[in-house]
């Protein structure tokens, strides 16, 4: 919507997502009154965000493939996380990227609403990931920390020791009888 005229501008098609910090970096924007096609809102030309939508100064925020050009290098790179492997440090598969969840302030993905594979989708049909589990994010997959637990040596050692039962008592080990003779 134009803040000048009251007017809707565009509608917002897609995301341009950096994939290196998993910022929002403009809104690709589809309608009849564009200028030209393909048009971009970057995140900072964004006064308000309302119920009716974002809310900009007027039509001259939207930018052209051309004019910016590190909008011209996320929109060739062309990432979108959704429909993304999840995988973990250990390279188990978690699923795959549905949905994101981001900040309205900082327009930041702070979450990933991954599915579940079927066979695992028993227990927990879909996972929430939080930006600060993410490791790396590559063209084919995100790769998130892995959630077992890794044991040192020491701690190893430990639990492989028998435990005492504090309830029982401790069970002497049999000893001979000593007979005496009498004289």
């Amino acid at each position: 919507m134009s803040l000048q005229t009251g007017e809707e501008i565009a509608y917002s098609e897609s995301l341009l997502i950096d994939p290196d910090t998993l910022q929002i970096a403009a809104l690709e924007l589809g309608g009849e009154s564009l200028d030209e096609h393909p048009s971009f809102l970057r995140i900072e030309d964004i006064r308000e965000l309302s119920s009716i939508g974002f809310i900009i100064d007027s039509s001259d925020e939207c930018i052209g493939l051309d004019d910016v050009i590190a909008i011209k290098e996320l929109y060739n790179n062309g990432f979108q996380p959704v429909d993304k492997q999840v995988v973990d440090e250990t390279g188990k598969k978690l699923g795959k990227v549905y949905d994101t969840i981001f900040n309205t302030d900082t327009f930041r993905i702070e979450q990933l609403c991954v599915n579940r594979p079927l066979l695992m989708s028993f227990g927990d049909t879909e996972l929430l990931i939080r930006r600060t589990q993410i490791v790396d994010v590559t063209d084919k997959q995100i790769v998130v920390r892995s959630t077992a637990i890794k044991q040192t040596d020491a701690a190893k050692k430990k639990r492989s020791q028998p435990m005492d039962n504090p309830f029982r008592k401790p069970q002497r080990d049999p000893q001979p009888e000593t007979i005496t003779a009498k004289e």
